[in-house]
């Protein structure tokens, strides 16, 4: 056995030079702005959002499918559903909503499905010949993301996940699709520590994003008019944690993550949860960013909390995650999730 878990930490070292190697390849921020697909980027799951997304190691449960999906294994009960929903830009009227089920297969793996579509409202219809939007006529943009999940512990330390994503997006008589996958891994009890815990996540890895459809003809020549082609906001996220128990009551966890994106600047982040016993938790997180100017940094600072409570055979867990925004109202996300 002690063979079998030596391989698997040698794979994980492995993997772990390669991937870290990773941001000497990587974009820079004069590519800011320049990917597709930007939707994968909007986070889901309130705790981990709570903390900042600082928690790619310690991650857990349904939410782990966007943050890690190493943490996807860690699912407390049998099976659980979830659903979330936030407000993006606060008066702007874009909602975030997000669902995603998931069920242990004994010695398979974990397995789940996910979905992330934005509502937009009605936008007004105008055209060159209706420039005000007179006419009442309203479309809808629509903006989706298909998930499935495999997870499973490798050993007592070591847990592996992989998500497939078909992204689709939308507009009047033109629309784009993509595929891409998020892989990670998260390594409990590092070096023996009880407690200290190592994620990685590498995720949006996949083809190119391009817009095609009859609104893209040529009036003239009614042949199709070439688009760009975009590749996806790819990331690379290591994070480390620590998860103390005061006593039989009371947790600390302290998280920390680097993340290298492929198409803007650098991005640490630092996450904490006090937990008291597994009744109520508070959490709370910072953003910092490289060689970016504090007036153009979004989002700033996170805080939230989670209730949990067992009735008879079902499990209940309400989080609450509010991310500040610099210039618009901020971001406010609610998320049920049901175990059994």
């Amino acid at each position: 056995m002690r063979n079998k878990i030596n391989i698997w930490v040698c794979a994980f070292t492995a993997l772990m030079l390669l991937v870290v190697s990773y941001p000497i390849y990587g974009g820079d921020d004069a590519r800011t702005g320049t990917a597709g697909g930007e939707q994968v980027r909007v986070p889901v799951g309130a705790r981990s959002l709570a903390m900042q997304g600082a928690n790619v190691a310690f991650t857990a449960g349904l939410e782990a499918i966007y943050w890690n999906p190493a943490g996807f294994s860690s699912m407390k009960n049998s099976a659980e559903g979830t659903f979330s929903t936030m407000s993006l830009f606060g008066d702007a009227d874009i909602r975030v909503n997000y669902a995603a089920v998931g069920v242990h297969m004994a010695r398979f793996g974990t397995v789940g499905f996910s979905i992330k579509a934005f509502d937009f409202g009605d936008i007004p219809l105008t055209t060159n010949e209706d420039y005000d939007g007179n006419s009442g006529a309203t479309f809808s943009p629509t903006f989706i993301t298909l998930g499935l999940t495999y997870s499973r512990r490798l050993t007592d330390a070591i847990q592996v996940g992989l998500t497939g994503k078909l992204i689709n997006e939308g507009i009047s008589r033109a629309s784009a699709s993509a595929f891409a996958f998020d892989v990670g891994i998260q390594y409990h009890d590092l070096g023996g520590i009880s407690g200290v815990s190592l994620g990685l996540a590498v995720k949006n890895i996949g083809s190119d994003i391009q817009y095609s459809g009859s609104g893209l003809l040529d009036p003239n020549t009614f042949k199709d008019l070439p688009t760009m082609a975009n590749q996806l906001p790819a990331t690379v996220e290591l994070g480390v944690g620590y998860k103390h128990n005061i006593n039989e009551a009371n947790t600390v966890l302290v998280s920390g993550n680097f993340e290298n994106n492929n198409f803007g600047n650098d991005t640490y982040k630092l996450g904490g949860e006090y937990a008291y016993t597994d009744l109520v938790a508070l959490r709370a997180g910072y953003n910092f960013f490289e060689k970016v100017q504090s007036e153009d940094v979004l989002y700033r600072w996170t805080a939230g909390l989670g209730l949990h409570y067992k009735l008879s055979n079902t499990d209940l867990t309400l989080n609450y995650a509010y991310r500040d925004s610099q210039y618009f109202s901020g971001n406010s996300i609610f998320e049920l999730i049901i175990g059994f």
